[in-house]
């Protein structure tokens, strides 16, 4: 376990990602941290950013609602994955990998933003991920424009492997189209 005065460290060392790229998670390692940071002083009264995830089978849809990770929903299965709010521009989604389900081939973690604005108006957003141990591997997505809604990452199931992909693919619809394109059943 890293002490606390040396995970800044372990931060500033850990893999850069860039979009698209891909790197596998330890496999000693079952809980991780996906921490998703932005500008505080972009985030006003009128700038509501939700962070969310999916827990996706083979045929990336979820099984049911409650595998639909948010506000009204923050854990699943007990804590298997959990939202947790950090402050005004700071939300994780921790994940036990050990104990999720083994139809769960995928989670996807993404953001939505409320109202009219758009991820060009907020500009970066930032991940890292961590473990008790140090930190997998860090990104910066920051190419947002017309977006409302952003896939930033998913952790997936590869030949017996858990790996990272730094996604960032956004679109211009609002988080019920989102979670209806992963099979969620939104009421109107």
């Amino acid at each position: 376990m890293i002490p606390p005065h040396m995970r800044t460290e372990s931060r500033m060392t850990a893999p850069v990602l860039s979009l698209g790229e891909v790197t596998d998670l330890s496999a000693n390692i079952t809980s991780w941290s996906v921490n998703i940071a932005w500008k505080a002083e972009a985030v006003d009264d009128e700038f509501d950013i939700d962070i969310v995830a999916f827990l996706l089978g083979s045929d990336e849809k979820v099984d049911t609602d409650d595998d639909f990770v948010f506000y009204n929903n923050p854990l699943f299965d007990d804590g298997v994955v959990e939202l947790t709010i950090d402050g005004s521009s700071e939300q994780c989604v921790r994940v036990d990998l050990a104990s999720l389900p083994a139809e769960c081939e995928r989670i996807a973690i993404a953001a939505a933003i409320d109202g009219d604005r758009t991820f060009g108006d907020l500009g970066a957003v930032s991940v890292s991920v961590d473990s008790d141990e140090g930190t997998a591997a860090t990104f910066v997505l920051d190419a947002g424009t017309t977006e409302r809604t952003m896939v930033l990452t998913e952790i997936y199931r590869r030949a017996g492997k858990w790996r990272l992909r730094a996604v960032g693919q956004g679109y211009d619809d609002g988080l019920a189209a989102l979670a209806v394109r992963y099979g969620v059943d939104v009421d109107a």
